[in-house]
């Protein structure tokens, strides 16, 4: 007896509607028609920012290849204005020491 009260008291419980009305407004069609139109709402706004980032991207693009222009400029530049030595100066101490060590080993 006390289980079928207990049961039939379940059947009165607010918040077991609550839940069923919950339920059926979240796979209504209007809810449906409610969870979709968020989702064009949050694909418009990915689409706004993707085309931001692709805006961003082509005009770091556009600097990156002015940046390699100026580096080839400026390097032809200096290259014309102080041609490369035929010994760096690490390869001159080499070869001063190498002297001095045949030399001394004499």
């Amino acid at each position: 007896m006390e289980n079928q009260g207990q049961r039939n008291g379940n059947k009165n419980n607010p918040n077991q509607f609550k839940s069923i009305t919950d339920w059926w407004q979240q796979y209504s069609p209007q809810g449906w028609g409610e969870m979709y139109a968020e989702y064009i709402n949050y694909t418009t706004s990915m689409t706004e920012i993707y085309k931001e980032y692709v805006k961003s991207s082509e005009r770091m693009t556009e600097l990156y290849k002015e940046s390699v222009k100026t580096t080839e400029k400026m390097t032809k530049y200096w290259s014309t204005r102080f041609p490369k030595p035929s010994y760096s100066e690490e390869q001159r101490r080499e070869k001063q020491t190498s002297k001095l060590k045949d030399k001394n080993q004499q």
